[in-house]
């Protein structure tokens, strides 16, 4: 364990922070041998490597001439962390979450902080970079406020390097993991967020790269129309993650013989639905309007869900009939799937973001042969562009210029 760790007693900190054990450990000496040449027993040695006893300038002073450091490098106080102010990011799924427990990052220049759902079950896999200060948690309120209070709990180095990606696809949860294991880890956080509350939170600065499946209606173009109306002006790269297949998931062997989206408005079909925003919402929305059916007419009897997996889960648990999601959440619970359509899912980057090494990295994984054949196995991805740019925002307004 690291000497520069933050120790405490009956809930208090304590006085010292050190590192003598590690100074110890690297000049080869054992605690006898250490204790002896300073003048101290064993047992006085042990409370000063454990921070519980505060030692004399004298002691001080002949453990660092003995260690050959600054007697500073040795010992400092042990202050609680100061409290730091963030910006506190838009819940991408549910805004009456009011967890404590943030993950921060460094976006452009300024923290920003991510409340962690305590009603995903992965929120316990993630341990949290700081807590927010009580005083400024609001309940619903809380979406208002702009500006809080952190309490850090350890050291943010990570978090200040800490790559945040916004999107729907559960292989971005795999992408982050396998950049997170690497010799030279990068540290990446997959935000559960829905197309369009990706765009809205790169636009404010909340993340740095968004994930979006939006097929433009009019034009049958992916992602970029959406990008460019949303964040006019900004220079913004299209990296391939996958394309997918889209569809009506339904229960297994599609017991109540459910063909196509004009099905799914009879009134016997519990239909679960996803969030406004999210592509799958679009989709369904597109595809009844292609059949001369009034979006405005569905009821979600199957309730909302926030995600892929949690449609296909609420199926399989037979708490709704259908749902629209990619085909990848059908295959995970064995369930029927009837195909809509193909979908490219997009990361977006902003250009300024494109030679950090950060995202460097992450765009050589996410062509690599490893995580593509991987993603194969996983089912319903499509990999053959995973990594390549398709697109940009300024190609089009460039062209337009110079036709004028």
């Amino acid at each position: 364990m690291s000497g520069k760790r933050d120790t405490r007693r009956n809930g208090q900190f304590s006085a010292i922070r050190t590192s003598l054990r590690e100074f110890r450990l690297a000049r080869g000496l054992s605690q006898l041998e250490l204790a002896h040449t300073v003048g101290l027993s064993r047992q006085g040695l042990c409370g000063l490597e454990s921070g519980r006893v505060v030692p004399g300038t004298d002691v001080a002073l002949r453990l660092a001439q003995v260690l050959g450091c600054r007697f500073e490098s040795l010992f400092c106080l042990n202050l609680p962390p100061a409290p730091l102010e963030a910006t506190i990011a838009a819940a991408p799924s549910a805004p009456e979450s009011n967890s404590a427990r943030v993950l921060l990052a460094e976006i452009n220049g300024r923290w920003v902080a991510h409340s962690i759902d305590a009603q995903r079950n992965v929120s316990f896999s993630q341990a949290a970079d700081g807590l927010m200060v009580p005083s400024l948690r609001r309940g619903r309120r809380a979406r208002k406020v702009q500006k809080v209070q952190i309490e850090p709990l350890g050291d943010l180095q990570a978090a200040r390097h800490r790559l945040v990606v916004m999107g729907c696809a559960p292989a971005l949860g795999m992408l982050a993991a396998r950049l997170g294991k690497e010799p030279a880890g990068i540290h990446i956080s997959w935000v559960q967020g829905s197309s369009m509350a990706a765009l809205k939170a790169l636009g404010r600065g909340e993340v740095h790269v968004a994930g979006l499946h939006l097929c433009d209606e009019e034009t049958r173009e992916f992602n970029i129309p959406f990008v460019r109306r949303a964040l006019p002006g900004h220079a913004m790269l299209f990296v391939n993650f996958a394309s997918w297949e889209q569809g009506i998931v339904v229960a297994a062997g599609n017991p109540l013989r459910i063909r196509g989206v004009e099905d799914l408005m009879h009134p016997k079909v519990r239909l679960v639905q996803r969030e406004p925003g999210a592509g799958a919402h679009k989709l369904l929305e597109q595809a009844l309007r292609a059949k001369r059916v009034s979006p405005g007419t569905l009821r979600a009897r199957g309730g909302i869900a926030f995600g892929h997996m949690e449609v296909a889960r609420a199926i399989a648990m037979g708490t709704a009939d259908a749902g629209i999601a990619f085909q990848g959440a059908a295959l995970a619970f064995g369930l029927g799937f009837i195909p809509l359509a193909v979908e490219r899912f997009d990361l977006v980057i902003p250009r300024a973001l494109a030679t950090d090494p950060r995202v460097e990295r992450l765009v050589d994984t996410l062509g690599s042969r490893a995580f593509r054949r991987e993603l194969d196995t996983v089912g319903g991805y499509v990999t053959h562009e995973s990594g390549q740019q398709v697109g940009d925002t300024q190609s089009r307004y460039l062209r337009d210029l110079l036709a004028h």
